[in-house]
């Protein structure tokens, strides 16, 4: 007997009982005609009807019972972040932002991840909210089955050897399909770089080193999969939308 048919069986016996003790408190019933009750039962409308809704408030109640767990698991989770926060070395990553922000952000991304586009989106949002209190730290997570992350990742660093990380960073997540080295190239004149500087830093080992560092980083931290933040050490991972960073975010500065 499959685990459905269980609980279904159970809420049947549960029901035939119920309506025989309504019609007689005293009558007693055998194990064989409670199953044939229960068999004539299940054959009428009114038995599948409530055998149906039965099963679906019992699953219905299950399912809201694992989402308050999860929930409280998750609130528990939270609360040791904030009381014990992850520290992450930033230095040498690009910032955008008040350097005496009292929010800083650290961001994993991916250039080729869908997601990641999205969480873009959301820290351009945050920043727009909280133009002095926040600032975000970009590091490299290129995922190893995204052909073109480690490449936009390396032209990303490689503009910002000229001062245009953020700018090479903006059009690559706008064009994430169209992500290449001929892309690269152009997109390099289009934000005024010089490109042959740009081609050259583009093979620089120490932007290898810098991407490779910061994969460790995120590896030491728990960050498998893109984006992954960190705000003021509390991790968010995932791309969640503006209000769960400025629930973060507010707990923070209602604390400094």
């Amino acid at each position: 007997m499959t685990k459905t048919k269980k609980v279904v069986g159970l809420f049947s016996a549960a029901l035939i009982a119920s309506s025989m003790a309504l019609t007689d408190a005293k009558a007693e019933i055998s194990q064989t005609d409670l199953s044939k009750a229960l068999d004539q039962y299940l054959q009428t409308d009114q038995g599948q009807e409530a055998i149906g809704k039965a099963a679906q408030s019992y699953f219905k109640n299950l399912q809201a019972k694992a989402q308050k767990e999860r929930a409280e698991k998750e609130a528990a989770a939270l609360e040791d972040q904030f009381k014990n926060p992850v520290n992450i070395e930033v230095a040498g990553s690009p910032v955008k932002g008040k350097s005496d922000a009292k929010i800083t952000i650290i961001e994993f991304s991916d250039f080729e991840c869908p997601f990641c586009s999205r969480g873009m989106s959301t820290m351009e949002e945050v920043m727009k909210a909280y133009p002095n209190d926040v600032k975000v730290v970009f590091k490299n997570l290129p995922l190893p089955f995204h052909k073109n992350a480690e490449p936009a990742a390396k032209a990303a660093l490689a503009a910002g050897k000229q001062g245009k990380f953020w700018e090479m960073h903006d059009k690559l997540f706008a064009n994430q399909k169209s992500l290449s080295d001929a892309f690269y190239e152009k997109t390099a004149k289009e934000i005024g770089l010089d490109v042959a500087k740009f081609k050259k830093d583009l093979s620089d080992p120490a932007i290898q080193k810098q991407i490779d560092e910061d994969k460790e980083l995120a590896k030491q931290h728990g960050i498998s999969g893109t984006p992954g933040f960190f705000v003021n050490g509390v991790a968010v991972k995932g791309a969640y939308p503006f209000d769960h960073f400025k629930q973060i975010i507010d707990r923070w500065l209602a604390k400094s």
